[in-house]
């Protein structure tokens, strides 16, 4: 059954949870790798960042195209038709974005190697200096130069956060089928025997703790 979802819940659901979420995780995780590059310490994150980004993306764009198993598109969609409303950059790289940068970073180590016209196009994911003025910090996101594609993971992490109330709104007044065919998907309750039909990779034998255990 279709699970109906009112303005209120959809904003307490998309702010208070998602928003705040990533917030908590992200923004926290933030603070202590700036703070290591301003006490001059050894620098980490860099990759760590998008990785905890663009699930939160998949998700929030999966609430556009109804469809939560389409990750490359629901990515896409969000970068390019959310975050590009404020940044017309973000429309233009999206689609390298997904495929380069979270496809290598989410199935390898790295974004995935690209080359145009016989040139290696390289990639850039920096934490900025929190010392900088915000200005300083904007002009190298999203910077395509000297054949690389820079992305600042504090500017990329600020813009999603940014994005999300505005969102909100959108879902209620263009999204709010999509949104509930999205959630009613992801929120339905597995079995063993839905599982094995649909999940190639799993086998009965998978399974057989639940009998072996007490519950």
């Amino acid at each position: 059954m279709k699970h109906t979802w009112n303005d209120d819940q959809i904003r307490d659901y998309l702010i208070n949870h998602i928003k705040k979420s990533i917030i908590d995780d992200v923004g926290g995780a933030l603070i202590g790798w700036s703070s290591q590059m301003h006490n001059k310490k050894y620098i980490a994150g860099s990759f760590a960042v998008p990785r905890m980004l663009f699930p939160e993306i998949d998700g929030l764009g999966s609430y556009i195209t109804g469809n939560p198993k389409s990750t490359g598109s629901n990515i896409k969609t969000y970068i390019s038709n959310i975050l590009g409303e404020s940044n017309h950059k973000y429309k233009e790289f999206a689609g390298f974005i997904v495929f380069i940068f979270r496809h290598g970073l989410l199935h390898q180590h790295q974004p995935k190697e690209f080359t145009h016209n016989n040139k290696q196009i390289g990639w850039e994911f920096r934490i900025s200096d929190p010392n900088n003025p915000i200005e300083v910090n904007e002009k190298y996101h999203l910077e395509f130069k000297s054949d690389v594609l820079t992305i600042d993971a504090n500017i990329f992490y600020r813009d999603i956060v940014n994005s999300v109330e505005g969102f909100a709104e959108d879902v209620i007044t263009k999204y709010r089928s999509t949104f509930e065919t999205s959630l009613d998907a992801q929120m339905k309750s597995l079995t063993k025997e839905s599982l094995l039909k649909e999940v190639k990779y799993l086998e009965d034998t998978d399974f057989t703790f639940l009998e072996t255990y007490e519950i």
